[in-house]
């Protein structure tokens, strides 16, 4: 293989682990977890902070967590990855998710663990996803993740959105307007 070859499947490469970064943050903002879970590897472990464990107990600790969150958003930002081998890649992404709680109740804020009143506070978690992703049988997928998380910012949220009855609002499931775009 010449270097050009290399380059193309080195690029390649960082497209597709790329793409399972944004797969993730996709399920868990429309609550998708079959999508979530079809990001790790099934032996996969996960280092999230107030859930430290397998793939399983991941997606059980994440669907009750986010019964409690209205709307989430992550955006993820610098993305550097490190290459032990041609099927092992060290990947340090930075991350912002934003929330909003469902009003009424306790709920626990984004994924740092911290119970607050419920009544619709917005959260904004800035933080690392430190991952080794694995190629196997052709596929990346998360092998092993580490939430590092940097800072934590709470707010009362100003109430419903004044957005107009035209206007296509976002929601957590398959009636998100993604889905009819999808088909």
């Amino acid at each position: 293989m010449n270097d050009q070859e290399k380059f193309l499947q080195r690029m390649a490469a960082e497209h597709e682990i790329k793409n399972v970064l944004q797969q993730y943050c996709r399920g868990v903002d429309r609550r998708d977890f079959d999508l979530v879970r079809s990001t790790y590897h099934t032996d996969a472990m996960d280092y999230h902070g107030p859930y430290n464990g397998d793939v399983d107990g991941l997606i059980q600790w994440m669907t009750r967590r986010h019964e409690g969150v209205a709307q989430s958003m992550h955006l993820l930002g610098n993305c550097i990855i490190d290459w032990v081998s041609d099927t092992v890649a060290l990947v340090e992404t930075y991350c912002v998710t934003y929330q909003k709680l469902k009003s009424g109740g306790a709920a626990s804020t984004s994924d740092v663990g911290l119970t607050v009143g419920g009544s619709g506070q917005q959260t904004q978690v800035r933080c690392r996803y430190l991952d080794r992703l694995e190629k196997r049988d052709g596929v990346w997928r998360i092998a092993k993740r580490v939430v590092a998380y940097e800072s934590l910012l709470l707010e009362e949220s100003p109430g419903d959105a004044p957005f107009s009855a035209s206007m296509q609002l976002a929601t957590r499931g398959k009636d998100d307007p993604l889905y009819d775009l999808l088909g």
